[in-house]
């Protein structure tokens, strides 16, 4: 029976170690009106690890990813950029926005990514 509970208790620490290696990526565009400028909201991520993107979601017509002050992706749609790999550094992420809307959003969840 003990090493039943042992056997559990790392299991359960496993899974834990690993969801702990996810991170989420948020970011927003607001526009109130034509004549307005749009504002962009983020706050920036830094990751150590390589991670690969698993999901995208959010109100918007694609994003932009920036490292530090450069832009590094620009995806069209949500399905395109899973797979993504990105490298340590600091990073933003920016939606494009949907017609008629005022706020598009993004999100954007990062897995630890192992190459070998």
């Amino acid at each position: 029976m003990r090493q039943l509970a042992a056997l559990i208790i790392i299991i359960i620490t496993g899974v834990i170690s690993v969801n702990s290696q996810t991170i989420e990526l948020k970011g927003e565009q607001i526009k109130k009106s034509d004549h307005e400028k749009a504002v962009l909201k983020c706050t920036p991520v830094k990751i150590t690890k390589s991670m690969k993107i698993t999901k995208a979601e959010g109100n918007c017509n694609g994003f932009w990813i920036e490292k530090g002050s450069e832009t590094i992706h620009k995806f069209e749609n949500l399905t395109e950029p899973i797979g993504t790999v990105l490298s340590p550094g600091i990073y933003y992420i920016y939606p494009y926005m949907k017609e008629k809307t005022e706020v598009s959003d993004i999100s954007v969840t990062l897995k630890h990514y192992n190459s070998g």
